[in-house]
């Protein structure tokens, strides 16, 4: 008779337990849906684009190059077969460039049930700010690499010799240095959201901005170009914007 009665609670306390379990899955089941669905939409949007990339790489790779003044500099192929690279590679940055908006607008959409009104209005209007931040970031890499290829150039032509840059290389350090810029130029937006939603003291930035800087010259070293010009244009941009960003928020 005690067996059956604790095999009874025991019933009662796994039929408790699976109730609460399917509680919560028909309570996030729907959330869980719209994020794959949206993961979908995003797998889809970046195929889609890559594709594309992929299929007119040339004419995409010749609007970058026409970007350039590349007097006294010979691009070369390396390899024969080095525009399947040149073509992958483009495909893949055209897909991740386009869908960057539409991953900006699903991760605001996934945030507005954990913000209050106010909050979702503030981080809203930073939206365009920092998607205008992003190209102008990318844009600055783009300038830093035509100040380095002026200045190589320039040398190699006082020289009398030849400069020869092979393609692929060219391409990958300037994608790198664009999108590594685009990043950095987003600082502003980041402090200003972690300020304006109390996630962080104004004051405690600034007082461990040390640790920032070492952050910004480690990062900045590690990016092509490695020569001392381009060394301090990528020092001195990141934290122009850091204390801006803490001179345009107010304490809280």
């Amino acid at each position: 008779m005690i067996i059956c009665v604790v095999d009874s609670d025991k019933d009662k306390s796994a039929v408790a337990e699976k109730s609460i379990v399917d509680d919560a899955v028909s309570k996030y089941l729907p959330y869980l849906r719209e994020i794959q669905r949206k993961l979908i939409t995003l797998l889809v949007v970046i195929l889609v684009s890559g594709v594309l990339g992929f299929l007119y790489y040339q004419k995409i790779l010749s609007f970058i190059l026409g970007t350039f003044n590349l007097k006294g500099v010979t691009i070369i192929m390396s390899s024969p077969y080095q525009f399947i690279d040149l073509a992958i590679n483009t495909g893949i940055a055209t897909g991740v460039i386009i869908t960057f908006p539409l991953t900006i607008y699903y991760i605001l959409g996934f945030l507005k049930p954990a913000l209050v009104k106010k909050e979702y209005r503030m981080i809203s209007r930073l939206v365009p700010l920092a998607l205008i931040l992003f190209v102008v970031g990318f844009g600055f890499g783009i300038w830093v690499m035509q100040f380095v290829i002026n200045i190589y150039s320039q040398t190699a032509i006082d020289l009398n010799v030849s400069n020869l840059w092979d393609i692929s290389r060219f391409l990958s350090q300037t994608i790198v240095m664009g999108l590594c810029l685009a990043m950095m130029f987003e600082i502003p937006i980041i402090l200003t959201v972690l300020i304006k939603l109390n996630l962080i003291k104004k004051e405690t930035i600034a007082r461990n901005r040390r640790y920032y800087y070492a952050i910004i010259i480690v990062v900045a070293a590690l990016l092509p170009p490695n020569d001392v010009i381009s060394l301090s244009i990528l020092t001195l941009a990141p934290v122009f914007l850091f204390e801006l960003a803490l001179l345009l928020n107010k304490s809280r």
